[in-house]
């Protein structure tokens, strides 16, 4: 099913390295190598050009390699891996719809789906150019101006308690202006796939989103941001993320701009 046809097949691994190190040692899809999160990102932040270039090089990773990306059932690390490639300057940038739990009930199925075991050597050191994408991302001082122009909608995904304020473990809240979609929204859990396209597009309506109006996406590390903005990017929103995110937002902006909860200032 995947061929070594200019395909380069990666395992995203989650924050738990460890963990994932393991399980993609005991068993992945044939032929993918394991993307270590902390190579893409430090704290939600993306990590410089050059070093993504050096890792992704060692990886085998050519200009013209299609780049295929799963994970094991969050899909926020798959869309963050997607969002830093293309964030970088490589466009051939797909998501294994299902991921690693799809593949495994499809090789009930058919023999032409199968898994390995251990590591998987690159064939030799890659060529990847990397670049910087700047129509994919959005900085402090940017959404500040916007609070005053208003040309972009701003779209928060964290989860709704978080964006109310009520979430427990630390002082959350959301930019004065910002609608809410978590990434539930997006994504049906139970059986393992995206949402229809005219729900999402219901969802994005009910938001007030418009193709018309470019968006900004945030969360509080990048990961569920990227998930909405691949969404929105598939459905030809223009949409970029502000990685700095409510972390940024909630130290660096006046108070009138943030709206806190029961933990903060209303």
């Amino acid at each position: 099913m995947i061929t070594k046809r200019k395909i380069c097949l990666f395992e995203a691994s989650t924050g738990d390295e460890v963990r994932s190190r393991e399980q993609f040692l005991t068993e992945h899809i044939e032929t993918a190598q394991l993307l270590y999160h902390s190579n893409l990102s430090h704290s939600g932040v993306p990590v410089h050009p050059l070093q993504f270039q050096r890792y992704v090089r060692s990886l085998g990773v050519d200009n013209d390699c299609h780049i295929v990306i799963y994970d094991r059932g969050q899909m926020i690390w798959s869309t963050y891996a997607a969002w830093v490639f293309k964030l970088f300057g490589h466009q051939r940038v797909s998501i294994l719809s299902g991921g690693f739990l799809a593949w495994k009930t499809q090789m009930a199925r058919s023999s032409q789906y199968r898994t390995d075991s251990g590591d998987e050597v690159p064939t030799g050191q890659g060529d990847l150019q990397s670049s910087w994408n700047q129509s994919l991302v959005i900085t402090f001082d940017d959404v500040l101006l916007n609070t005053e122009l208003h040309t972009y909608d701003v779209v928060d995904a964290q989860t709704k308690e978080e964006y109310i304020g009520e979430a427990s473990s630390a002082l959350y809240g959301h930019i004065r202006g910002a609608v809410n979609i978590p990434v539930d929204a997006m994504y049906d859990w139970k059986s393992n796939k995206w949402r229809s396209a005219a729900e999402i597009e219901e969802t994005f309506k009910e938001a007030g989103l418009s193709r018309n109006r470019p968006v900004i996406v945030y969360c509080s590390t990048s990961l569920r941001s990227s998930m909405i903005w691949w969404v929105l990017k598939r459905m030809n929103y223009d949409a970029r993320v502000y990685f700095g995110g409510w972390p940024e937002w909630v130290v660096r902006a006046p108070d009138d701009l943030k709206i806190l909860g029961r933990n903060g200032l209303a």
